[in-house]
């Protein structure tokens, strides 16, 4: 059975990820930053984990919890509503840390098992 770790789970495009590959009998390891409980349907192929993109413990702690994946989809991320002038430079960078060095920082943290098994995909979302 394949697995799958899908970031930012907690609404959106990973919540609906996360249904599609359970209901696909994959084994889902739904990440999000704040876990919730009951937003995902029981599941004995499901593990929700907590996971901050933008702090390296908890990508550490992520990988060492997940172990061997099959699949990695980077979905975490945060949006820009309103106009560009306006928006203060300091959410700027908090977003480019999330959607960028976040998606970086995962990506890297899981390449080395996928490349020692000769395996794995990663998806970004953007």
């Amino acid at each position: 059975m394949k697995t799958i770790l899908i970031t930012g789970c907690s609404s959106g495009y990973g919540l609906e990820t996360a249904r599609y590959f359970l209901s696909k009998q994959w084994n889902v390891i739904a990440t999000m930053r704040t876990p919730r409980e009951g937003i995902l349907p029981p599941s004995e192929n499901l593990r929700v984990l907590s996971l901050e993109v933008t702090n390296e413990d908890s990508i550490a702690e992520a990988v060492k919890a997940a172990g061997p994946i099959d699949a990695l989809v980077n979905n975490a991320g945060i949006g820009v509503v309103g106009a560009f002038e306006a928006t203060p430079l300091s959410h700027i960078r908090k977003v480019f840390d999330t959607n960028t060095f976040g998606v970086m920082a995962m990506t890297q943290a899981f390449i080395p098992q996928m490349r020692k098994r000769r395996s794995g995909v990663i998806v970004n979302v953007t």
